[in-house]
């Protein structure tokens, strides 16, 4: 017995993957907004050491 009409799917992802592979073919020739420019040239913060120390502290269930 097949299946009914509806209960076939169509790839509804077709027009979708058409506008990502445009995008990504694009590449570096379109500027990103200001917004992601800035967050991506602002300094990382690499002060990790704390950090770990705290969620180890957490991790061992002292708390503060």
């Amino acid at each position: 017995m097949t299946k009914h009409l509806a209960d076939h799917r169509s790839a509804p992802e077709t027009a979708r993957k058409k506008h990502f592979w445009a995008i990504e073919q694009r590449g570096d020739k379109d500027t990103p907004h200001p917004t992601i420019r800035a967050l991506n040239q602002r300094p990382h913060d690499h002060n990790d050491g704390a950090r770990v120390q705290q969620y180890l502290r957490i991790d061992r269930g002292v708390s503060a």
